[in-house]
């Protein structure tokens, strides 16, 4: 199963676009950590699942959301009311609470994958706005058919694919 994770546009719309456009025919799943700066109608979010940013232009979209698919259940936020920049201590409560162990979020720009209390959480960075990077970021998953572990490829906003960021997950230790 693959899932493509971006974040923090900030209005740009453009490499969402072009993202689609490269990994349309094989990818399950869409998902956007928020600080889009897109209306609640924008025609991107037929394709993406997302959640509310602190720079977004409206309120209509959700704070977190957990989402299921194909056996597996993540929860998605921006971050920016869990205090990502610090811990991930709240992050931890809500992925009990909603019994994932998966966590996507943003808000930081700064690409990463961490795991802690046996929950993983990854951040594709931002793709238009990055810290830490010449170059925005984005995130392609791949999930074995058993959901046991999961490769994790950085790509930069020219579709480079990051070298020093991509690994190897696994779902199954703690």
């Amino acid at each position: 199963m693959k899932i493509v994770v971006v974040s923090d546009n900030h209005g740009n719309t453009y490499f969402m676009e072009e993202i689609y456009m490269i990994h349309q025919e094989d990818t399950d799943e869409w998902v956007h950590c928020g600080d889009s700066e897109l209306m609640e109608d924008h025609p991107l979010w037929q394709t993406y699942k997302t959640v509310l940013g602190n720079m977004d232009i409206t309120n209509k979209f959700q704070l977190s959301r957990t989402e299921y698919i194909n056996g597996l259940r993540y929860l998605l936020v921006h971050g920016h009311k869990h205090s990502v920049k610090r811990s991930y201590e709240r992050l931890i409560e809500e992925a009990r609470a909603a019994d994932v162990n998966v966590v996507f979020y943003g808000h930081t720009h700064i690409p990463k994958v961490e795991k802690e209390a046996g929950i993983v959480f990854i951040n594709p960075g931002s793709i238009a706005q990055p810290r830490n990077r010449d170059k925005g970021t984005y995130l392609v998953m791949q999930l074995d058919e058993g959901l046991s572990k999961a490769e994790l490829t950085y790509y930069d906003q020219d579709h480079n694919s990051l070298l020093d960021l991509n690994t190897t997950v696994s779902f199954t230790d703690q």
